[in-house]
């Protein structure tokens, strides 16, 4: 009996981890996880919100030259590809392997006093193009319980790189005093 103790715990565990859906915000016209947000900024223009931006883009970003896609100072407008690595859950003796990389698409617009951005079209780097939304049938044959702690990943980490994004567009900067 004490056997099928731990048996039951960890069946329960990965049924719970194949049931449990995480917050995703899902576009319902293209059917895509998408984060998307205007932001009014008072008294900022667009040329210096497009500024501020692209100076974040440039120092978040490791290798923003692979990154930056389009950047169109009179259109208001830089297109970011990026990725990520999603990790593996902890084996039995805690150790997390990488599960693969995650790309997604963010897109940033700016218009006199405001900004909007777009984080969507996340895939799973595969052979061909794999969307994560497929990660989100949790009743599909080729489902893995792997699926669910990605997801969970990739909302920590959208919400890390746009609260990032946020705090920048929002930061007054140094002003350092001249000493001369």
């Amino acid at each position: 009996m004490k056997f099928l103790l731990p048996v039951f715990a960890f069946i329960y565990i990965t049924a719970s981890a194949q049931t449990t859906k995480p917050d995703l915000p899902i576009d319902e016209s293209t059917k895509l996880i998408t984060y998307t947000k205007v932001i009014d900024v008072k008294g900022a223009s667009k040329d210096s919100l497009y500024n501020k931006a692209l100076k974040w883009c440039n120092e978040f970003y490791k290798n923003p030259v692979d990154v930056i896609r389009e950047k169109e100072m009179e259109a208001g407008k830089i297109l970011c590809k990026a990725r990520y690595k999603v990790m593996n859950p902890p084996d039995k003796n805690g150790l997390s392997t990488e599960g693969g990389v995650v790309e997604y698409t963010l897109i940033l617009q700016f218009r006199e006093g405001r900004y909007k951005y777009v984080m969507t079209e996340f895939n799973w780097k595969q052979t061909s193009y794999y969307p994560i939304e497929r990660w989100l049938d949790f009743n599909s044959a080729s489902y893995k319980t792997e699926f669910s702690v990605y997801l969970n990943q990739v909302s920590d980490k959208s919400k890390e790189i746009l609260s990032a994004l946020e705090n920048n567009m929002f930061s007054k900067g140094v002003v350092k005093k001249d000493d001369w």
